[in-house]
């Protein structure tokens, strides 16, 4: 994994660092929102980058801001003060997939990274958990030996597996492809980040269902996960400026309030 790490201070870098080479990434460094831009040009591209946000020239919203605009695929974690609120909230309104406070440890650094990872990979949702579980879309365990207590013998488990990455969504106008991880309306490709295109997948995999906040939370950005809701609202009001003809208004993706979030049965032609 590729990791384009953008922090000012040397301490932190430094201390970042280490823990990342542990986990076996790779890692490009660089003190300042302009050199960051020119490394993701000249040696990119990468899987993702780690952002603070306070820095001297250009601050890591507009890095942010920039990445995303021209990386629309690239994983981005924010680095931010534990006070400052506002600065999640502008963070994922630019297109980050997730922010860690500061002061943050190394554990709970490597854990972010790895859950977004798994996010921008196809079969993500068969690759099991945190602890190395793996698991089929029910919950149920899935042996190396067995396929998932079935007692079908390995092979059928991968033909079950290739069918579910090989398989499509339909909606309405809408048509998501999970082995190409990418979404179309009306024939026109919808460009999402990671983790909106998993929301999405979710949403769409439970058609006309009322999914909570919680339960979108613990499936898109993992069970051990210590951040806010915040983070689902915002990335449904960014995939709501993409996908709605109104965005205001929205005839998609609806609100269940106080509950959480459901894509609609029928999306209107």
């Amino acid at each position: 994994m590729r990791i384009l790490l953008l922090e000012d201070e040397e301490s932190i870098r430094g201390f970042v660092r280490i823990n990342l080479k542990r986990n076996e990434m790779e890692v490009t460094e660089a003190e300042n929102g302009e050199d960051a831009l020119a490394l993701a040009d000249s040696e990119g591209p990468f899987d993702i980058a780690l952002l603070d946000v306070m820095l001297p020239t250009i601050d890591g919203f507009e890095v942010c801001e920039r990445l995303r605009a021209k990386y629309p695929r690239i994983g981005i974690i924010m680095l931010t003060a534990k006070s400052q609120e506002e600065d999640k909230i502008r963070g994922l309104e630019l297109g980050a997939d997730d922010y860690v406070q500061k002061p943050f440890s190394p554990g709970e650094l490597i854990a972010r990274i790895k859950s977004l990872h798994r996010r921008m990979l196809p079969s993500s949702s068969l690759e099991g958990d945190e602890h190395g579980s793996e698991e089929d879309e029910r919950g149920n365990g899935l042996s190396e030996q067995q396929g998932g207590g079935t007692g079908e013998p390995a092979g059928h488990t991968d033909a079950i597996k290739k069918l579910y990455v090989e398989r499509e969504l339909v909606s309405g106008r809408f048509r998501l492809s999970v082995s190409e991880r990418r979404l179309w309306k009306n024939d026109e490709e919808i460009i999402l980040t990671p983790t909106e295109w998993t929301l999405v997948r979710l949403l769409m995999e439970r058609e006309g269902e009322s999914v909570s906040r919680d339960h979108i939370l613990t499936e898109v950005w993992g069970r051990y996960y210590v951040g806010d809701l915040k983070v689902v609202d915002v990335n449904i009001r960014r995939i709501r400026q993409k996908i709605e003809s109104n965005p205001s208004e929205p005839s998609v993706i609806e609100t269940v309030w106080g509950y959480g979030y459901r894509w609609k049965r029928s999306v209107p032609e």
